[in-house]
């Protein structure tokens, strides 16, 4: 068994480090996808190679059955994993939240408009999970108990007081599951109410739905291009064009707007779902600790139960490059591109 979690661990770290290196390569090798956007799923990928990199560790203390790296990783590992799961939710917040104001309204300034407030808000972000996740650093020990006539010693959390582990508990389900889903929701439910109601005003005009990966300004830059376009064009030329075209795009029109109607409501859908599949079961293992905590007549989940849920969610790893980035065409091509070149 322990070898079994060791290879898969291991698997899902080369996973994440390529899926992830891939992506933040796509977004910042062409200029065209330089947007706040698509800089918040590079610094969701970084984050996600941080949390990756965890896995060694954990299969390394599964498969010796005790803790041998000492108090230091003790406490740094606990909150290493602590700090960088806690920045993903919060910064998928936040591309939930620039995706919505880009397309609910593209052409006001939205929460991040310049490279100082950018990084403003990441450092909010940090600092801000970062005191959250303290006590993790704090209070994870190391413990020598016997075991079968054994000294067996583990890395475990120690409270200082017997209500601290029940305010963090209730602080954890809130702050890092309940709020974060409730916001990405609701700004996902306005891009879909947005393009919903977009629909009968495509069919009638030549207006491009809105792309979940542009922000304004890489929106004016491509109409800018647009308006060049056509003042290049002969009135002549651009009439023809438009008789020789009109009957093609009427008939094409429909069946592509409704197909991307649908695609945009699966992607919006699928990163709602993801997030409540991914991280609803650690949350749920957390509770049910700390309810058989406070069990004396002898303690029913074991570590590998705990260990077998992280291992699941810490997949989003590779699943958040695949969903945030991969998914959209204008990234798949990137990543062809990259591959040619």
């Amino acid at each position: 068994m322990c070898a079994y979690l060791r290879v898969f661990l291991n698997f899902r770290q080369v996973a994440a480090y390529v899926t992830n290196i891939i992506l933040v390569l796509v977004l910042t090798r062409d200029r065209h996808m330089h947007n706040w956007t698509n800089y918040l799923i590079v610094h969701l990928c970084c984050v996600d190679v941080l949390l990756a990199s965890t896995a060694p560790f954990i299969a390394a203390a599964r498969v010796t059955q005790s803790w041998t790296m000492g108090a230091g990783v003790c406490h740094g590992l606990t909150y290493t994993m602590t700090l960088s799961a806690t920045v993903t939710m919060w910064t998928m917040v936040l591309v939930s939240i620039e995706r919505c104001h880009t397309i609910v309204k593209p052409f006001t300034r939205g929460c991040i408009y310049e490279t100082r407030n950018f990084a403003g808000t990441l450092v909010t972000v940090w600092a801000g999970c970062g005191v959250y996740c303290l006590p993790m650093a704090l209070y994870f020990k190391e413990r020598t108990f016997t075991l079968d006539g054994d000294e067996v010693v583990s890395c475990t959390l120690v409270w200082p007081a017997v209500g601290a582990s029940n305010v963090f508990t209730v602080l954890a389900l809130i702050l890092t599951f309940c709020i974060p889903l409730v916001v990405i929701s609701v700004n996902y439910y306005r891009v879909f109410r947005t393009f919903w109601a977009s629909r009968a005003r495509v069919k009638t005009r030549d207006v491009p739905l809105p792309s979940l990966s542009t922000d304004s300004r890489t929106r004016e830059r491509d109409s800018t291009a647009s308006v060049g376009n056509h003042q290049g064009t002969s009135p002549g030329q651009a009439d023809g064009a438009n008789i020789g075209n009109s009957n093609r795009n009427s008939r094409l029109k429909t069946t592509a707007f409704s197909g991307k109607d649908v695609r945009v409501v699966k992607i919006l859908v699928m990163l709602v779902v993801t997030f409540l599949v991914m991280w609803l079961p650690v949350m749920i293992m957390i509770l049910l600790i700390q309810v058989d905590g406070e069990n004396f007549q002898g303690h029913v989940l074991k570590s590998h139960h705990f260990v077998s849920v992280l291992c699941f969610t810490l997949c989003n790893a590779i699943l958040n490059p695949m969903f945030y980035g991969l998914l959209n065409q204008s990234n798949r091509n990137g990543v062809r591109k990259l591959f040619r070149s």
